[in-house]
């Protein structure tokens, strides 16, 4: 056996499988903690932005991030903690990622290993090489930020509750108290994206769940604010690079 110096205690695994919808409620983690998810999708809400997290890729949450988690059907996965000292090496604000095959098997093998408290210097090989490869991927921006202005997060209050809301841009600045003027400027440097964007993003992102849930695609569309079936289709797919059809495939295959 290793010494506490060379050994995999800066890091624990576990697995995530279950068969339906779970939400979990506001907590923190004094460790890092990295979702992995393999089949279904999960959304993790932090102070400061929305994350949704689709089979294949990874949330980053850094120690001591307050953040609720929520899944839509059966889902599969890897989640997997890194003490504190560990992760100077990555980012200070959470982020998504495609994760790659050696990834995943590395994450299903030590989830093994460390569940049998086999920790070895073959293990502790492994948990370095993973950690290597984790460090190596590039990392996406894609999120839907939350702005800090209270009147703004008024507004994204309301339209994430009904993503489908018809009103447009000058109602919701007067919905907030401000003048319009004031209300593009401010919403662009608080979220760095424009109104109509986040709105945009904001409508795919709950479509996402609510295909994942196994609503119809007609449905969901609909629901988030599309008349037409061919707008949201050609919108979806340019978003998330599959057809609503094909996606709900990818995110209900059974596990």
């Amino acid at each position: 056996m290793l010494s506490t110096d060379t050994d995999i205690s800066w890091l624990s695994a576990g697995q995530i499988s279950q068969p339906q919808r779970r939400i979990t409620d506001l907590h923190i983690h004094k460790t890092g903690q990295i979702i992995l998810m393999e089949h279904g999708i999960m959304v993790v809400k932090t102070e400061g932005a929305y994350w949704l997290i689709g089979p294949g890729q990874f949330l980053w949450v850094p120690p001591k991030t307050n953040h609720d988690a929520r899944s839509h059907g059966a889902i599969s996965g890897w989640s997997l903690y890194v003490r504190e000292d560990r992760c100077a090496s990555l980012p200070v604000r959470p982020f998504v990622a495609d994760s790659t095959r050696l990834i995943m098997a590395q994450a299903e093998r030590l989830t093994s290993v460390i569940a049998d408290e086999k920790w070895d210097d073959r293990t502790t090989r492994l948990a370095e090489s993973f950690w290597d490869e984790l460090l190596s991927i590039p990392r996406s921006s894609v999120t839907l930020p939350a702005p800090k202005d209270v009147r703004l997060k008024l507004v994204t209050e309301a339209l994430s509750s009904d993503p489908a809301d018809v009103r447009e841009q000058q109602d919701w600045a007067k919905f907030a108290g401000m003048s319009l003027r004031s209300f593009v400027r401010h919403f662009t440097a608080d979220t760095g994206m424009s109104f109509s964007v986040w709105r945009q993003k904001l409508r795919i992102l709950s479509a996402q769940e609510k295909l994942a849930r196994g609503e119809r695609v007609t449905c969901v569309a609909a629901a988030v604010g599309y008349e037409s079936l061919g707008a949201f289709a050609a919108a979806f797919k340019k978003s998330t690079g599959y057809s609503p059809s094909d996606y709900t495939k990818r995110v209900t295959r059974k596990i």
